[in-house]
């Protein structure tokens, strides 16, 4: 079987109610082949999604969770395509999102779209970048607080020989973050298009050692980054997070809570 153009990598944990809402905002564009990888990490039997799409490989692990950063190499190292997509299974892609996307990869190695925060029921709060930036800078990784996500070359970065995703919170922004550097001092933003970032009901960043857990994560990305130009960036992050810690509401999420004080004129959760 010909190796497909694309694989689109999905972490799986208690998603049986968001996942088929994920599967349908994948719009692969006409002539191109695309393989969408479920890394299941909760031993719940997802085969009904594989059985509906014909795209759909699953990928399973241990039957104890091991989180998002080990199921996403599970998935990268099953995935066959030229280039590689991410979406969690609570999120969704705007119409268009590859269609935009794809040329750009290929033309530079990655291109990012824009992160829209959603509430619960679907209702877009804030855009990160806001505006129409065309191009992402590093400093856009500390300064809006949002996860932004790759289309990207396969093979770039090398990462560990574990994966490249790291086993720890905020491993997809690290990913994000080498990937960015992998391609040079910017990368291509398509902002005519958004990752859809839905705020759950219940989060991981409302757990009382959450704060604590990022704070370590983060050090360590910073000391994993000390000889690159990338080195101070996480530090930034950190700082955004000791302020959630102090200045956030009763169980507001980090998301909500940038989307509140960080976008001017942004809705609040």
């Amino acid at each position: 079987m010909a190796a497909p153009d694309l694989s689109i990598i999905i972490p799986v944990f208690r998603a049986q109610d968001t996942l088929a809402r994920a599967l349908a905002s994948i719009d692969v564009p006409v002539g191109l082949s695309a393989e969408i990888i479920l890394s299941v990490d909760d031993g719940d039997d997802y085969s009904a999604f594989e059985r509906e799409n014909q795209m759909v490989r699953l990928v399973t692990g241990p039957e104890q969770r091991t989180g998002p950063g080990p199921a996403r190499n599970r998935g990268l190292a099953a995935a066959r395509g030229a280039f590689l997509a991410y979406l969690d299974a609570d999120d969704s892609w705007s119409p268009g999102y590859l269609a935009a996307l794809l040329p750009l990869a290929r033309h530079e190695g990655c291109a990012f779209a824009a992160t829209v925060i959603e509430t619960p029921e679907g209702e877009a709060l804030a855009q990160f970048p806001p505006g129409t930036p065309g191009r992402l800078m590093l400093p856009d990784f500390a300064r809006w607080g949002a996860s932004f996500h790759p289309v990207h070359a396969a093979g770039l970065p090398r990462g560990r020989a574990e994966g490249p995703f790291w086993n720890a919170p905020a491993q997809d922004v690290m990913h994000a973050v080498e990937v960015f550097m992998a391609c040079g001092l910017t990368a291509a933003l398509e902002t005519s298009v958004a990752y859809r970032l839905r705020l759950g009901s219940e989060t991981v960043t409302t757990a009382s050692d959450f704060s604590s857990r990022l704070r370590a994560a983060y050090a360590a990305y910073d000391q994993a980054l000390a000889e690159t130009w990338a080195q101070t960036l996480f530090a930034g992050k950190s700082a955004l997070n000791d302020r959630y810690e102090q200045e956030r509401e009763p169980g507001e999420s980090f998301y909500a809570f940038v989307t509140r004080v960080i976008v001017p004129g942004a809705k609040s959760a």
